[in-house]
């Protein structure tokens, strides 16, 4: 192969990976889904001294007057448990709430979740909320 013609391979070549890679990264998801994002928000209901300072009731009225109206289309709640140890070294075991919110990626929902948290952290002063942004893919 002479030098002009060895260039133009490895050229051509660079070309080729460089726009299947930007192709990738425009239209990362499989034919028939679309990008989403989805936020999952953990609950905590408790403290060191109880596993549920938030009760069923307390939770049902922040959903129906907090999570429901900043995300009417839908979202997916779990009841579970978690522990973990805090700053003291105490280990904290509580009921939890898990929501999953899936949004399109192209929407300004952040400003919803954080509402959300900061109106459970301002309501149930001893609880704490944990986030989790995950880029996914999915068709309803």
């Amino acid at each position: 192969m002479t030098g002009t013609l060895a260039v133009t391979v490895v050229l051509a070549l660079c070309v080729s990976i460089l726009s299947c890679s930007s192709e990738a990264q425009t239209n990362p998801c499989p034919d028939g889904t679309e990008p989403y994002t989805e936020y999952r928000l953990f609950f905590g209901r408790g403290d060191a001294n109880n596993r549920q300072v938030v009760t069923d009731e307390d939770w049902g009225r922040f959903l129906e007057d907090t999570i429901t109206p900043e995300f009417p289309d839908g979202l997916t709640l779990i009841d579970a448990y978690g522990q973990y140890t805090d700053s003291d070294e105490v280990l904290i075991k509580e009921d939890t709430k898990v929501l999953i919110i899936l949004v399109p990626s192209d929407g300004g929902s952040a400003s919803g979740i954080d509402r959300i948290i900061n109106e459970y952290k301002r309501r149930f002063i001893r609880t704490s909320v944990l986030r989790q942004v995950i880029s996914t893919c999915a068709i309803f």
